[in-house]
């Protein structure tokens, strides 16, 4: 009986587990608010290394620095980009990655997955503030496997930036089925600034990364269900032809030439998307005075990995802020109750035995 007891409390748990599970998507990885600014760059290459950029000016304090790697598998067996390197000339670490959530394909088998390593210490050690730094990753032996990688700095400047900014990063990856970001602010003020930059991996639109020549792997981004583009994507970021290897994009901000131009308003079309560089500036639908908006992702052909969100907002602001409390589904009460219900049986058949 002690036995039985047991496994229906157990099973009481799960199901009590099962109620409160959520599905996978970005999320709020780090925010920061103050006098921030933040450089961006991604590099992808069919060759041992790539090269990343940042451009940071003179009297900034570097508080966060991370890289990010995406990998993809088209059987079951991930590339685990732990042992490649980031250099900067003479000075080099193998940072440690931990893995973010698997975007898996449908049908199986395979899927993508980002990767996260923490590397502040190296990038304040190494920063060139006030002029070009130019970061070298070796992927080695993994290369084919890795499809590129993405640096985001996070840094302070009074003088660059003397009113008030909140930087707010999400990773981990967009739901191909449709993903929703609600962003909230303080009013927005005269000259406000409003961007975001997106990292992709795995989309291919043709073999040339400047000259796209197909739409058939894109993303549609949209803000207050005003499509600021349907064509995201693209192996932009590759330093050599696209293939397997490079397939990766991530807009560029702060990062010397590799600075990305804002994606022109409502992009579409083949004509479009070899402009849609994944930098994009949300300041052509929000206005002066908005407080809220309402961000949305959906990866229609279902195999791009869009695993990094990165907003740039002038005053003080939250995104995906927790809900407000509600009264439960009768659905979700039911399995609530039928818990605690086993949950005091087998309380009362443990006083019995005892």
């Amino acid at each position: 009986m002690l036995k039985r007891t047991g496994l229906l409390v157990v099973a009481a748990l799960a199901m009590l587990a099962w109620v409160g599970e959520a599905s996978a998507t970005l999320s709020v990885f780090n925010t920061f608010t103050g006098n921030e600014l933040v450089s961006t760059d991604g590099c992808g290459s069919t060759t041992a290394s790539c090269t990343l950029q940042s451009n940071i000016q003179a009297g900034s304090t570097i508080q966060a620095a991370y890289l990010y790697s995406a990998t993809h598998t088209l059987t079951s067996v991930f590339t685990d980009p732990n042992g490649i390197t980031l250099s900067q000339e003479a000075n080099t670490i193998a940072p440690i990655f931990i893995p973010l959530s698997v975007n898996l394909f449908n049908p199986p088998p395979g899927g993508m997955q980002a990767w996260r390593a923490d590397i502040t210490g190296f990038v304040q050690a190494n920063a060139k503030l006030g002029s070009l730094t130019t970061w070298t990753v070796t992927e080695g032996g993994k290369t084919l496997n890795l499809d590129g990688e993405a640096i985001v700095i996070v840094y302070s400047n009074p003088g660059a930036q003397p009113s008030t900014h909140t930087i707010t990063i999400l990773d981990g990856f967009s739901a191909t089925t449709g993903d929703i970001a609600k962003i909230g602010f303080t009013a927005l003020p005269v000259g406000f600034t409003a961007h975001m930059f997106l990292g992709d991996s795995f989309s291919f639109d043709g073999p040339d990364p400047k000259n796209p020549t197909s739409i058939s792997q894109v993303s549609t981004i949209a803000v207050d269900g005003n499509n600021i583009t349907t064509v995201a994507g693209h192996c932009d970021d590759a330093q050599d032809s696209c293939g397997f290897g490079n397939l990766f994009t991530m807009g560029g901000s702060n990062a010397g030439s590799k600075t990305d131009p804002f994606t022109p308003p409502a992009c579409d079309g083949l004509g479009c998307v070899g402009s849609d560089h994944e930098a994009y500036d949300l300041g052509n639908i929000f206005k002066v005075g908005d407080i809220a908006g309402t961000l949305t992702t959906l990866n229609a052909s279902g195999d791009d990995n869009l695993f990094l969100e990165v907003f740039d907002i002038s005053g003080t602001s939250t995104i995906n802020p927790p809900p407000p409390p509600s009264v439960p589904e009768p659905g979700t009460l039911l399995l609530l109750g039928a818990g605690l219900m086993v949950l005091a049986g087998a309380r009362r058949a443990l006083k019995r035995r005892t």
